[in-house]
């Protein structure tokens, strides 16, 4: 065998092996123990085969040759460093005199190994392998170098028959190209990453100690940053060391630019790469990942994604981000060298690099990127295309520091003179909760938009205009001016839009709009705005917002009285599973408890009114506050239950805290203000309060119309009141469904007392008929004796809206007397420390349970309770609860009127 080697050797005679390549390596330089890496070896080599990859200077062989000098577990260790001239002859004449220097089996059956040709070598080392006494463990290192096929088809063999004692560790760049999953798949084979050899900060701290070298842990750490963990960055920063002026060294924070790094990162990763796949790496390093596509579009080739993947697999300082994705980063030093060999060899090429990269950001709605990139390459003009272009989106896409920190890198005169920029800036702004830097960044745009090209005025001024509108909402500022102007736009431009961008600005000046107009509680413009920001959202690719639209749509219908489309709009966002879509759910619970209401099924509105966080809801700018939206719902509520004087401590509260310096809120609390003293027989105080109501911002309002026509019934003027309502009997006025419904139903009670019961009846029977697809039975409740004696009087058995009928006359029946409340009920005041624990009722958190809740003794939660049951004038904890709710101390967790308005109220 052996002179058959010799003679396929370039020089005739024995063969002339290497030494040092079956040593076990002693680097000349300090080594740090690192008892982690050594224990995972440790572990790893218990297995038939490990493999141990990452990229040079990782730490793989010291690792390895310090397992394999320290660890008893070791036992016989073959050592074997290769090289691309390897080839079968002497590659398995390397693993013999190994094996003969360990010695684990008896001298002449090692002998038959010597007599084995190279080709039958790996099967007469199984045969030979079985009489181990001692498990022997052969050590590849750079496993990478080896590219002959025989012996790669020789250590196929070797692994797939090889007994338990003989183990395979195969140190490398990159996964050998063995056929290695099967193993993997069974457990019988171990991988050691790159991952796992960087080095944690417990271990640089040791290492720079080791070499006395002070080093602070903020340094520390900028180094691990730097370096991200990798070994012979460490090492080559400690070799840079500067000595401080007290005489010690100092290490500082290593970059791609220095010499050490350049030299060690040419040497060992740029200098083995073929020229164009150099040129490669320069062109793709402008950008911090990249992807097939994205390299593609850099380099102007195809095929880009293969050489993503080989260079990722070789360990060639090249990461895979994540699986599925395709997107891949170069490790931070390298493409410091990189940029800097790219500025010195083709800086002419940088800003079409640059302008490239942000094309193709732009197209794949990746805004941040794209704006980022055109900015390095000071293409202003594509900077504000592309935000434009995204509008709103990339506010709702992006951290707003992230948002700011791109939008600074624009120059501040042209930002304020370009009406995209400021736009966004105004965008951000607003998300911030930051009105007066919003005022002044939208003053900025509408001076700049004048000056803008007609392709970006028709997606900038519509987004504009709805930051207006937002901004205008979140003061309160009454701009009834503005939201008209807003929707002449809104209408003269939507059937002009073509493009993606057109449809995002579009579609959220009609989601501005419409929340708007829910925050005054104009229930019609609202409806009709969230319906067009539905359609145009989803067609400009904004689903975040879209979804936001939708639930605030479905809340719109409920009120509105189109009950059927709220349940089905609603379900529609319930549906939905991402995070977006979930904290829209929030949102659409507030329609499925309006529907409930509408339905008189109070038990359940109740429940579900209780079981909404506002918190978990977020909040846009012009938005309705979720919790005024539940204290207005929770005093609805109380009224139907016939708890006029609990609906009217919800209403007060909610005055006292929310509704003061908003106008339009104010007015909305005043009107059910109004009608809890009109159910409550208190006409004199009704009549005041709708003085005020009509009064407002808003006069002529369609609850202020309705409630003002139940007080004229009341007080039996009852001509007044049929004329009052009559533009909504014959459909002068547009207002909602439900207003049409208890207009119809109050004239009817009008006309009945005038003495026209025919016409009385007519009404009733076009009141049933708009309620019955609906099934809305509340209105006919609202009513009272007058609407009950009406349906009773007027509706004949033979009428095709006798079966509704007869459903709301079950309902009038079911209705019981309430209890009566303990006198002076509305002025109970609790304590904080009363209300928190009787906010855990409903929750049937047994007391020591509330106790630990609240950090409180038992003895305490007890004291708390008997107050409180005391003070509400009930003696159990489901009266307590029964009465909580009617008085409206369950309305939410906090409990109304409680804390700050934080995040779930405002933001």
């Amino acid at each position: 065998a052996r002179s058959r080697r010799a003679g396929s050797a370039t020089e005739p005679g024995p063969p002339h092996l290497l030494q040092d390549k079956l040593w076990l390596p002693q680097p000349n330089f300090p080594v740090l123990a690192r008892p982690r890496v050594t224990g995972l070896i440790e572990h790893a080599a218990r297995h038939r085969v490990t493999v141990i990859s990452g990229p040079a200077g990782a730490g793989k062989t010291v690792a390895c040759a310090s397992w394999a000098a320290g660890s008893p577990a070791a036992g016989r260790v073959v050592w074997l460093t290769l090289d691309a001239e390897d080839r079968n002859d002497w590659f398995w004449l390397y693993v013999c005199v190994g094996l003969n220097r360990v010695r684990p089996a008896p001298a002449e059956m090692l002998r038959g190994l010597e007599d084995a040709s190279p080709d039958t070598f790996p099967l007469r080392l199984v045969e030979t392998a079985q009489a181990f006494t001692d498990p022997v463990v052969l050590v590849l290192d750079d496993i990478h170098e080896l590219t002959d096929p025989s012996v790669l088809n020789g250590l196929d063999v070797l692994i797939r028959h090889a007994p338990p004692t003989l183990r395979l560790v195969m140190l490398g760049r990159r996964q050998p190209a063995l056929q290695l999953a099967r193993l993997r798949v069974s457990g019988e084979l171990a991988d050691i990453g790159g991952a796992d050899l960087a080095c944690t900060a417990a271990e640089a701290d040791a290492y720079f100690a080791m070499l006395g070298i002070d080093v602070a842990p903020d340094e520390r750490d900028e180094v691990l940053r730097s370096t991200e963990g990798w070994m012979a960055g460490l090492r080559l920063a400690a070799m840079g060391a500067g000595v401080d002026s007290g005489g010690s060294a100092r290490v500082t924070a290593l970059a791609g630019d220095e010499p050490l790094v350049t030299d060690y990162l040419w040497d060992e990763v740029l200098a083995r790469q073929e020229p164009q796949i150099r040129t490669f790496l320069l062109r793709t390093s402008v950008v911090p990942a990249v992807s097939g596509d994205l390299a593609d579009a850099l380099t102007g080739q195809s095929g880009s994604v293969r050489t993503l993947e080989r260079l990722s697999r070789e360990n060639s300082f090249v990461e895979a981000l994540d699986r599925g994705g395709g997107d891949y980063r170069y490790h931070p030093l390298l493409r410091d060298v990189l940029t800097a060999e790219l500025h010195r060899e083709i800086p002419q090429e940088i800003p079409v690099l640059l302008r490239r990269a942000a094309r193709w950001y732009a197209d794949q709605n990746r805004t941040l990127e794209a704006v980022r990139s055109a900015a390095a390459g000071r293409d202003w003009d594509y900077a504000a295309q592309a935000l434009a272009r995204s509008g709103v989106g990339v506010v709702l896409s992006a951290e707003p520091d992230e948002l700011e920190s791109v939008l600074a890198l624009i120059p501040t005169d042209h930002a304020v003179h370009d009406a995209a920029v400021s736009t966004a800036w105004a965008a951000s702004r607003l998300w911030r909760q930051d009105p007066d830097g919003a005022a002044a960044y939208l003053d900025s745009a509408t001076r700049a938009l004048a000056g803008s090209s007609p392709v970006m005025r028709r997606v900038t001024e519509p987004t504009l205009t709805a930051l207006r509108i937002m901004h205008a909402a979140e003061q309160d500022s009454g701009d009834h001016t503005l939201t008209r102007e807003g929707r002449l736009l809104a209408d003269s431009v939507q059937a002009a839009v073509s493009t993606q961008a057109e449809h995002r600005a579009v579609g959220l000046l009609w989601f501005s709009l419409g929340t708007a107009g829910l925050r005054r509680w104009e229930i019609a413009e609202a409806r009709h705005a969230l319906r067009q920001a539905d359609r145009q959202l989803g067609a400009g690719g904004l689903p975040e917002l879209r979804w936001r639209a939708r639930a605030w749509r479905a809340l719109a219908e409920a009120c509105y009285g189109d009950l059927t489309a709220a349940l089905q709009t609603a379900g529609d966002v319930r549906r939905g599973t991402v995070s977006a879509m979930r904290e829209a759910s929030c949102l659409a619970d507030l329609a499925y408890v309006q529907v409930r209401l509408a339905r008189d099924d109070l038990e359940t509105a109740q429940r579900l009114l209780t079981e909404i966080d506002p918190s978990q809801a977020g909040h846009l700018p012009g938005e309705p506050p979720v919790t005024d939206v539940a204290a207005l719902m929770q005093a609805r509520i109380l009224l139907a239950d016939g708890d006029a004087a609990a609906a009217r401590a919800v209403l007060s509260r909610l005055r006292e805290t929310w509704a003061r310096g908003r106008p339009a809120l104010s007015q909305v609390v005043t009107v059910a203000e109004a009608e809890a003293a009109l159910r409550a027989g208190d006409t004199g105080r009704a009549r005041a309060l709708l003085l005020l109501a009509d009064g407002g911002e808003q006069p002529g309002r369609g609850d202020v119309t309705l409630v003002q026509a139940g007080l004229l019934l009341a007080e039996g003027d009852f001509p007044a009141a049929l004329e009052l309502v009559g533009p909504w009997v014959d459909g002068t006025v547009a207002g909602t469904a439900q207003e049409r419904i208890a207009a119809l139903l109050a004239a009817a009670v009008a006309r009945r007392r005038l003495g026209a019961p025919q016409e009385a009846s007519a009404l009733v029977e076009q009141a049933l008929e708009l309620a019955e697809p609906q099934r809305a039975y509340r209105v006919f409740l609202d009513g009272g004796p007058a609407v009950r004696s009406a349906v009773t009087v007027l509706v004949p058995p033979t009428s095709r809206n006798a079966g509704l009928a007869g459903r709301v006359m079950e309902r009038f029946d079911a209705q019981s007397p309430r209890l009566a409340p303990p006198a002076g009920h509305e002025n109970v005041r609790l304590t904080d420390s009363e209300r928190a624990v009787l906010c855990f009722l409903p929750s049937h958190m047994t007391n020591e349970e509330i106790s630990q809740a609240l950090y409180l003794s038992i003895n305490t939660v007890k004291t708390h309770l008997r107050s409180a049951y005391r003070k509400l004038g009930v003696g159990s904890r489901r009266e307590a609860i029964a009465r909580g709710r009617r008085m409206g101390l369950l309305l939410s967790r906090a409990g109304p009127g409680r804390g700050s308005p934080g995040r779930g109220f405002a933001g």
